[in-house]
């Protein structure tokens, strides 16, 4: 670490700058995954680029159907904010990442960046169909979250690029929850759901699922939610088009519990999390 060069910009800009000129690179904002991998040896770099001071970065707007969340944003902010029955499930998520100081300092581009299956943030933005906003001194692309989110911690940034934010659109129709199973309180996911429903005259008009904790990545779920498009808002259609969840996983063992056990979760936390979700967006089971 004492030949690390620690640069802390003021500006996007300035951040860019340092990621364009230096090979071996990393960007720091909250800290919690990245320093801890740098001391234990598992992450290398000649220099790391704080972001924590560029104020451009941080925030949440929700404005004329549009979300964006700026990269260092806290997850504290993100469970403080007033987001409404819309947007709650990225309260609830952040509300259950790890412990105090795992959520004041953690950051949602630090979630983005270090794309881990398990964090409890990542299936939410998938629910929204966020996207992801990258800069560099060449410009800005913005690249859709499951086209972002590569595999097992892999992304679809390249060295140079800077996470600024995500951008979502926003249905004041819909309603959103997050269910999570974890070993032990402020533990890692074993299971984490995350829906998104609309209805439309008794009907399953927009569903979305993404789960954490059973793929390569996070990942919706295609099945569960092609069951419901269309039906008639029951229960008893809920409970039928969770079992289908099992079609679009494939956990593997690991510590916060085995692969059957993660399969036999999945149904029942999909369908508490639709089941809030609908009640958030005021229609009837």
């Amino acid at each position: 670490m004492s030949e690390t060069v620690y640069y802390t910009p003021k500006t996007v800009e300035g951040a860019r700058q340092h990621l364009a000129t230096e090979e071996f690179v990393k960007v720091v904002a909250g800290g919690q995954t990245l320093m801890l991998l740098v001391r234990q040896g598992f992450v290398d770099a000649d220099a790391l680029v704080d972001v924590s001071g560029v104020s451009a970065l941080s925030g949440i707007d929700v404005a004329d159907g549009t979300a964006t969340i700026g990269a260092t944003t806290t997850y504290r902010e993100l469970s403080e904010h007033d987001l409404g029955g819309q947007l709650a499930m990225l309260g609830e998520a952040s509300t259950v990442v790890g412990d105090r100081q795992v959520r004041t300092m953690g950051t949602v581009g630090g979630a983005l960046g270090h794309a881990d299956p398990a964090f409890d943030l990542l299936p939410t933005l998938c629910c929204l169909d966020a996207a992801v906003e990258l800069g560099s001194t060449e410009g800005t692309r913005t690249v859709p979250i499951e086209q972002y989110l590569v595999g097992h911690m892999r992304t679809d940034r390249d060295p140079d690029e800077l996470i600024e934010r995500v951008r979502f659109d926003v249905d004041p129709r819909m309603g959103t929850a997050y269910e999570k199973h974890s070993r032990v309180e402020d533990g890692w996911a074993t299971v984490g759901v995350a829906a998104a429903v609309t209805t439309e005259a008794g009907r399953f008009e927009d569903v979305r699922v993404g789960l954490t904790a059973v793929a390569d990545t996070a990942v919706r779920s295609p099945a569960v939610e092609d069951a419901l498009v269309g039906q008639p808002v029951s229960e008893d259609a809920i409970e039928a088009a969770s079992e289908a969840v099992v079609e679009d996983i494939d956990p593997l063992d690991d510590l916060s519990g085995s692969a059957a056990y993660k399969r036999s979760l999945a149904p029942a936390l999909v369908e508490r999390a639709i089941g809030t979700a609908l009640e958030r967006t005021g229609g009837e089971r």
